[in-house]
């Protein structure tokens, strides 16, 4: 045993971390000579070496602002010994199955655990699940039997009950009832504590098991179960036993003084504030200084214990409390055991260190205390000093609260802290504390709850203390005691505690150590008995439950709904559709009301038959003993529900009649009725059933009905009838509801569901489900399908026919869906199943023949027509009002009659179609259906076999034969924009039509009356995505149409009529709109702002008269908002203006600055009223308080300020040591500011006291900028890593509610609109973001920036955004115009690289934030998205062959890329650092690629095998490129450095350096068909290098001062294009025999120049064997351009914008603008500003 401890010891000791092992320098305390073993009267003898009061407050003074304590290296403990916290300790044993027989009280406490555990954590948002993957399992198991977990339940209650009535309680029912102590009720706890009061105090003689069971009782109670009555008069007991009754055993007074010990305990815990100092607190403070004649030091230290925990009840001296309240402030908190699990080790060794230097006397103490202390002085053993210091002189000393935290941590399973908590208490040396570590210790070692090893590293750690603690033990008798403790575990029964525990008193050489005798247990609670008498009594099933109970599983197996969403109604059919409840909280109402019947309204397809099931599940589930029984009938399934309808019910759910009796007499029922209309009910259900009346069944009727079936009057046929007809109290009697339509989330919810239900695969015959954000992601992108599946009978529609609708599509996640697809398949369906239900219903005669004439005549396509007719009319008759009133008396003879009379033609086919009825009220389910029957009135899929020749030209003689009274021609359609996207979704689908409204749009030119259905027209086709890049719309009259996002490049529009046309982000480029109509021509922005500088700030003054920009020199510039005109410039920063921000009244304008300083400004004169200095380092965020009297200002220093606004005197300064990220915001109320800092929290803080009221749970990134709601119910945070948060503000609370990503870099500026609707975001990534602030949507994207984007800010009255840049300007929004506009909200991914397909037929982009794509080269359809994992791509390249693609990214990794299986074929790994460029051989064997790690890399694209590594690169390799005959390689790297390498060996042939700047990019390129290598240094110029691989001579391509930022040749080698940082630039190359004299080209050599870029144009790539070229922007786009030549050999060259992808903006360089009749002064600045010329372009 001695060889196995010391292994065991010295196995731990070698794996001891950092923490545990002893520097060099310290001693080595195994070389110490043992001590010597000391006696028993030496147990108190250390306190005569404890400090004075004189020397602890010298200790105090010198323990001021010192780091929290740190033992010596000599005490650190083992690493493995309690490593980590670990779980409660816990009773765990074999759980029951469902329906066994609990036959162990284990068992049972197990089970009532569970639950607990499982209700704290439904309850807790913060807390881990406790339970294990079979305890879940198990939990999950018994859900599904409530009746089994209520029995589980009602056990323990029953025991209580039986416990309580026994005559005998003998220690095996004491441990029994008592370890189910933590899992009862309030109330059976009561009960249970009252009995064993009154037992304790009945009895004559001490019973010391009644003693255990009342103490562990009351150490195990739930919160709020005791009360101080309880505790007093517990204590008060043990306190008469103490003084009277002790002597009957000589074992008494360790078990009382212990009890008195552990309730004192938790009367400290409960701050117990009533213990009565004369009757209770003075009589036990004598009784426990009554001790002195005891001899054995476990009594006096429990008494000392006992005394201390005394001190901790405040008694009722008002005085006394006072000094307590003053003292123990910290010491209180700490030993509080229900909080000790939010306690971090920190806080409690920081406030034993405070407590201890605290140590106030208490004032009062008795006389008698002091007597008792002279007592034991006289008896001989010197423990005056230990009672001053342990329980004398009345002092609260520290050790006392350690001990309480260890032994919280032990009972929360926090055994590491524990560990942390001996090696850095600061009262670890005083031997009281010693001795309760050690005996906690002991008990964790011989309770069998913890784990085996967890025991035996106690007793490791016992050993470590006794061994190697210099300042463990210092006083023998603490030896001694852990020499008893091991002593009594090595008689354990246990054998590995037992094995363990020997073989360490051998190792100490103990064995005949003289110990403390020890009559007590070693135990911190009654174990458990093996067996369960008073379990053995109460279980039992009644017989009639039994067969409720099986009807029960029963019917929760049938009602089981994989798919629910709890659903919302309203009161009636008459109420307000904002006016909602949760339908299933009002039906608990009514269920516990004195009501009998609930009506449920809803239309077809609400979820009535779902929420019946649900319902009946749910009241099964609730389903008590005795209670009310759910009972489910379909009423179609029954035979004359009129009659006997509960008795026929029951009797298929195979009752016997005898059972049926005595549920009909004794029983209530909850009778759930479903489909009153399909069972074509007339009659009183609840009348004809006799419901309610004396002898009959006792119900409660719930009933169901689809709106359509019912007339005016119906509610006679569902209200009860009363006893006494004569009785009007019968309409309290009766409740209805109609079920509401699903909101947003319930939607969200209800597809989320969807998509994890096993049975939705098979439902839609795919291998593969899509997600439920793929579903969500179209369920919003169509425009009005959210507010159509708001039926959940839509819904379900919707999901199952989406994949259905794309199946065709080769990428679901860049598809466009057309909505009017969606909705064809939805009608289609709605009448497939009408009519399924038409032929299974039973007609008469006269309806069968009419349903088969409707049968032949085609039933489905009659439907459609019928309802294409009826929305024709609608709009007509009555102006698109969905609602229609019919009753046949009033409008037989209106129009109405063709659609509601009540001939059996039009009957059937109306209640067919998607019609609902309320009363005489007729409408459509949804107004978009309206809606998309009237666009199939202007075109359906069918149309053109009528109306259309599919064949024909668009030409104006097709124009010509289109009806003049179709919507088209007769209506402003863009008031109807559901009518437009129906309408666009069509040009998409069909060509024909697309044709006929381009017909439509050249008839214009002619036609004056056309001019309303070419607007409409050219909307659509514009909605549509058609592009008019050089188009001859010359003369055409469309007025008021909508172009937003429009692409009209080059496009010929003179002398058209673009009166009040919406222009907003439409591409103009180089078109022509001489002499064009503009007046009232919208474009969605203001002309820029434009400054010499970088604009760092912004802000509007209340007034909106004034916006005011910060620059980046220091000052400020000042604008009218009336005519955006600079009216004053205030000069006084030094540096960047960082921050602004108006008074209220507008007066003043407060700013913040680099040059550390805030300054106010006289806003009328722009002198300074105020500077305000104090910050050390730059001032970055200013804002005034809604008051006008308060400026706060916060600083990269860490500081935040408040300053008076009148005086500028510092209010206070309130500083963060985790850093401020500095932003703030004032509350509107301006009682509180907020503000962010580097530790991920939001802080909101009291602006009078400057102490936090609230913070914010910890997020996951820093927050850069935050900004209060205007209502300040809400608070929006950006963060670095470009994610926007709202943050719900309470008086009380600080809680996140919805977070999404809006930027992919950090946010730089946020701002609610001045109605909350708006959120607008501006980043580091050039954007602004208008967001929807309720669903976190994006409203519309602002790209026109090419720089960073500082702040952003509302106009007062929401009209404008105003954005600051770096790009020197402030741009401006027109809010209301992108609102009311059809654009688009894109997000703005930006793009890296793009190439082309060695046939040209494919373009594939990569780009930051977003999966690569695949672009059909000739239209600009996406044809495929690559997976989400190949984002932030940065270079591409396609195989020779065709089949493979090289894809280069930031990590360290190439994917070779198959494009047969659309599936990687290799992932290359070998670099060390992010992929810059990547290039294939002219075979396509090989694949070059150059990373960051300064290396090229071959590698064989068949093998996938790496080949040679080419080193010597000065840096990062950052292009490569194969020479034309594959010999060769040329790289270019870091500071200019160009190489040349032979590909076969490797080997380094040629080099050399151009100077353009140490961190310019470098690009090398062959030029095609030759063995040049040109490369371009980002200088401006191109060299091109000889052919003789030498790299020693070269002459310049190109000669300019313009940065380049990538540049390509086209594969005839006649054209460059470079790729600039807003532009691209076309230039033609001169022949091969011309070079020598043409060469240079310089900046009059540009033939053509692509302006309107709003990013750095990244990449551009020639389309092979084409005059086109496509380019990559970062602002997110993708174009396609076309090189076109004057074919009148002029040599003029122009470029042609073929299509685009990505955002819009609007563009309208070269754009001519003369003679236009109606535009603007503002419009036509903002378009010359953007390019636009009095003259056409070349």
């Amino acid at each position: 045993m001695h060889r196995h401890f010391n292994r065991v010891l010295t196995t731990m000791t070698n794996r001891r971390d950092q923490l545990d092992v002893p520097g060099k320098d310290s001693p080595d305390t195994s070389q110490q000579p043992p001590r010597k073993d000391g006696k028993f009267r030496n147990f108190f003898s250390i306190f005569r070496s404890v400090p004075t009061r004189s020397s602890v407050a010298s200790q105090v003074d010198s323990q001021q602002n010192k780091p929290l304590p740190q033992a010596p290296a000599e005490n650190r403990l083992l690493t493995d010994v309690f490593p980590e916290n670990v779980a409660k300790p816990a009773v765990k044993t074999t759980l029951p199955g469902l329906q066994d027989r609990i036959e162990r009280t284990n068992q049972l406490l197990y089970c009532n655990t569970l639950f607990l555990q499982e209700s704290s954590s439904l309850s807790s948002t913060t807390e881990e699940p406790t339970c294990n993957q079979k305890e879940q399992k198990w939990l999950a198991e018994i859900k599904e039997d409530p009746i089994g977990q209520d029995h589980i339940q009602w056990l323990v209650i029953m025991m209580v009950e039986a416990f309580i009535a026994e005559t005998t309680k003998d220690s095996t029912k004491i441990a029994e009832i008592t370890a189910l102590g933590p899992v009862m009720q309030r109330e059976p706890y009561r009960k249970l504590l009252s009995s064993f009061i009154h037992d304790f105090d009945e009895a004559r003689i001490l019973d010391v098991n009644l003693l255990e069971g009342l103490v562990q009782l009351v150490q195990t109670s739930s919160a709020g179960f005791l009360v101080s009555d309880d505790l007093v008069k517990v204590l008060s007991l043990l306190r008469i036993y103490l003084q009277g009754k002790h002597q009957q055993s000589s074992e008494h007074p360790y078990h009382l003084t212990l009890a008195v010990s552990r309730i004192l305990d938790v009367m400290a815990d409960h701050k117990v504030q009533d213990l009565g100092r004369i009757l209770e607190h003075e009589p036990l403070s004598a009784v426990l200084s009554g001790l002195k004649d005891s001899f054995d030091p476990y009594l006096m230290y429990q008494a000392c214990y006992a005394f201390q925990a005394l001190l901790y009840v405040p008694d009722d001296d008002t005085v006394l409390q006072a000094v307590l309240r003053h003292s123990t402030g910290v010491g209180d908190g700490l030993i509080k055991v229900t909080s000790v699990l939010k306690l971090d080790m920190g806080s409690v060794l920081e406030g034993l260190e405070k407590l201890q230097e605290v140590a106030v006397s208490v004032i009062g103490i008795a006389s008698t205390v002091y007597e008792g202390v002279g007592s034991l002085r006289e008896s001989g053993r010197g423990v005056l000093e230990s009672l001053k210091e342990g329980f004398g002189s009345g002092q609260k000393k520290p050790w006392y609260p350690a001990v309480r935290a260890a032994y919280a941590f032990v009972q929360s399973g926090q055994l590491k802290n524990l560990k942390q908590l001996i090696v850095g208490a600061p009262c670890r040396q005083d031997p009281l504390f010693q001795w309760g570590i050690c005996q906690l210790l002991g008990e964790i070692a011989g309770d069998t709850v913890w784990a085996i090893a967890t025991r035996q590293q106690a007793i490791v750690l016992l050993g470590h203390l006794y061994k190697d603690d210099l300042e463990w033990g210092r006083d023998e008798s603490v030896k001694t005691w852990m020499l008893t403790i091991l002593g009594t575990l090595g008689s354990s029964s246990d054998d590995a505690i037992n094995e363990h525990a020997s073989a360490l008193l051998q190792d100490l050489g103990s064995d005949n150590t003289p110990r403390i005798q020890h009559p007590y247990p070693l135990r911190s609670r009654l174990p458990i008995p093996e067996s369960s008498p008073i379990l053995a009594k109460v279980q039992g099933i009644p017989y009639m439950e039994y067969e409720l109970y099986k009807l029960r599983m029963e019917r929760l197996k049938d009602a089981k709904q994989p798919i629910y969403i709890s659903p919302m109604a309203k009161a009636s059919l008459q109420a307000q559709d904002n006016e909602v409840f949760p339908l299933m909280d009002k039906l608990q109402e009514f269920l516990a009301s004195d009501r009998q019947v609930m009506l449920i309204l809803g239309d077809s397809g609400a979820g009535k038959s779902t929420f019946n099931r649900h319902l009946e599940r749910h009241l099964w589930i609730d389903y008590k003993r005795g209670g009310p029984i759910p009972v489910f009938i379909n009423l179609a399934t029954i035979n004359e529900p009129k009659y006997d309808m509960v008795t026929k019910q029951l009797q298929s759910n195979n009752f016997n009649d005898d059972q049926i009796q005595e549920l009909k007499l004794h029983r209530q029922l909850v009778l759930i009725c479903d489909g009153y209309d399909e069972s074509q009910q007339q009659v009183n259900l609840h009348s004809t059933n006799f419901l309610n009346q004396p002898g009959q069944w006792n119900t409660k009727m719930v009933i169901t009905c689809r709106t359509q079936y019912l007339g005016p009057s119906y509610h006679d046929r569902f209200k009860p009838q009363p006893l006494d007809r004569y009785n009007t109290r019968h309409q309290d009697l009766f409740q209805e509801a109609v079920i509401a339509l699903f909101s947003n989330e319930q939607i969200k919810n209800y597809v989320d569901q969807f998509v994890q239900d096993t049975n939705t695969q098979q439902l839609l015959g795919i291998a593969t489900v899509w997600s439920s954000e793929e579903y969500m992601d179209k369920l919003t992108a169509i425009r009005n399908l959210l507010d159509l599946v708001r039926n959940p009978f839509l819904l379900t529609i919707a999901l199952n026919v989406l994949p259905k609708l794309v199946a065709t599509q080769q990428d679901l996640l860049s598809l466009r869906v057309t909505r009017v697809g969606l909705y064809d398949k939805f009608v289609e369906h709605w009448l497939e199943i009408n009519k399924l239900r038409l032929q299974s219903n039973t007609l008469s005669n006269e309806e069968r023949d009419v349903f088969g004439m409707l049968l032949d005549a085609g039933f489905v396509e009659h439907g459609i027509d019928f309802q294409k007719r009826l929305s024709d009319s609608i709009f007509k008759e009555q102006d698109g009002h969905l609602v229609v009133q019919y009753t046949h008396l009033h409008h037989r003879r209106t129009w109405k009659a063709e659609f509601f009379s009540p001939d059996p033609d039009i009957r059937l086919m109306r209640e067919s179609c998607p019609l609902t009825r309320t009363g005489s009220q007729f409408r459509f389910v949804h107004r978009s259906v309206l809606e998309y029957f009237l666009s199939c009135v202007v075109y359906s899929p069918d149309s053109t076999k009528r109306e259309f020749d599919p064949q024909g030209s668009p030409d104006s003689t097709a124009a010509s034969t289109l009806d003049a009274n179709s919507p088209l021609f007769t209506r402003n359609l863009l008031k109807e924009s559901s009518v437009i996207q129906f309408l666009s979704d069509r040009v998409n689908e069909n060509a024909c039509f697309k044709q006929q409204l381009l017909s439509v749009v050249k008839l214009s030119k002619s036609d004056v009356l056309a001019a309303t259905a070419a607007a409409n027209a050219i909307t659509i086709l514009v909605r549509a995505g058609v592009s008019f890049n050089g188009a001859d719309l010359q003369g055409i009259r469309i007025p008021g149409a909508d172009l937003t996002g429009g692409h009209f490049d080059s496009a010929q529009l003179q002398d058209a009529d673009l009166t009040g046309v919406n222009l907003s982000r439409a591409w103009m480029r180089q078109a022509d709109l001489s002499r064009a109509g503009m007046d009232g021509t919208q474009f969605g922005e203001l002309p820029c702002l434009e400054e010499l500088e970088m604009v760092s700030s912004c802000a509007f003054s209340p007034d909106g008269k004034l916006l005011a920009a910060g620059l980046w020199k220091g000052n400020i510039s000042i604008y009218d908002t009336a005519t955006w005109t600079k009216i004053q410039v205030f000069q006084g920063h030094q540096k960047a203006v960082t921050s602004l921000a108006y008074s209220p009244n507008s007066q003043q304008l407060l700013s913040g600055s680099n040059d550390k300083t805030a300054r106010l400004w006289n806003s009328e004169t722009g002198s300074t009223d105020l500077i305000m200095e104090g910050h050390s380092l730059d001032a970055m965020a200013v804002a005034f308080s809604p008051t006008g009297q308060q400026v706060a200002t916060a600083s990269y220093d860490t500081s935040l300020r408040l300053w008076d606004a009148r005086t500028g005197d510092s209010v206070f300064v309130s500083t963060d040591s985790a850093g401020i990220a500095p932003n703030i915001a004032y509350s509107p109320g301006g009682n509180t500011i907020a503000s962010t800092n580097c530790d991920n929290n939001i802080r909101v803080l009291d602006t009078l006291t400057g102490l936090p009221v609230l913070v914010s749970c910890q997020g996951d990134d820093v927050y850069r900028r935050l900004t209060y709601s205007h209502d300040g119910g809400w608070i929006a945070a950006g963060t670095s890593g470009g994610r926007l948060e709202l943050w719900e503000v309470t008086a009380t609370t600080l809680g996140p509610r919805q977070a999404w990503t809006a930027h992919t870099s950090g946010i730089t500026s946020i701002a609610f609109s001045p109605d909350d609707r708006w959120i607008a975001s501006s980043s580091f990534e050039h954007t602004v973001k208008l967001w929807d602030s309720r669903s976190g949507s994006l409203v519309s994207s602002f790209i026109n920036h090419v720089d960073k984007v500082n702040c952003v800010r509302f106009s007062p009255n929401g009209s404008y955004i105003a954005s600051a840049s770096h790009d020197r300007t402030l741009q401006l929004w027109e809010v209301n115009s992108l609102k009311t506009g059809f654009g688009s909200p894109d997000t703005a991914y930006p793009q890296f690289c793009a190439t082309y397909s060695r046939d040209g037929r494919q373009l594939i982009t990569g780009s930051r934030g977003a999966p690569m794509r695949q672009f059909n080269a000739d239209s600009g359809d996406v044809d495929f998205v690559f997976p989400d994992h190949l984002h932030n791509i940065v270079r591409i390249a396609f195989s020779p062959d065709g089949l493979q693609i090289a894809i280069g990214s930031g990590q360290q990794e190439v994917t070779l890329w198959s494009v047969e299986s659309r599936a990687a074929s290799f992932v290359l790994s070998g670099h060390k650092s992010g992929v810059n460029c990547v290039a294939f051989s002219p075979c396509g064997r090989w694949l070059a690629s150059g990373s960051n790690d300064g290396t090229v890399r071959l590698w064989d694209t068949r093998s996938g095998a790496a080949g040679h590594v080419l080193n010597g690169q000065a840096g990062w390799a950052q292009s490569v490129a194969f020479s034309p005959d594959g010999c060769w390689i040329a790289s270019t790297c870091m500071q200019g450095k160009v190489l040349l390498w032979e590909a076969g060996t490797g080997e380094l042939k040629a080099e050399t350096t151009i100077d353009a700047g140490r961190n310019r990019w470098n690009f090398v390129v062959y030029k095609p068909g030759y063995l040049q290598v040109a490369s371009c240094h980002r200088d401006g110029d191109i060299r091109l290098w000889d052919g003789d691989q030498q790299l020693q001579g070269f002459r310049y391509i190109l000669k300019q001062d313009r940065e380049i930022y990538q540049f390509a040749f086209s594969s005839c080698g006649q054209w460059l294009a470079t790729a600039h940082s807003a532009s691209v630039r076309l230039w033609r190359l001169p022949s091969p025999d011309q070079e020598q004299e043409a060469l240079p080209l310089q900046d009059q050599d540009c033939v053509s120049v692509i302006e309107g870029f709003t990013g750095v144009v990244s990449d551009v790539v020639w389309r092979p064997n084409k005059l086109e070229f496509s380019t990559a922007s970062y602002e997110g786009s993708i174009r396609t351009w076309r090189v076109v030549e004057d074919s009148n050999g002029s040599g003029r060259v122009s470029i042609r914008l073929s299509w685009s992808s990505g955002p819009v903006v609007l563009a309208a360089s070269c754009a001519v603008l003369d003679d236009t009749v109606g535009l603007s002064v503002i419009n036509r600045r903002l378009l010359e500003q953007r390019g636009a010329t009095g003259f056409l372009a070349n």
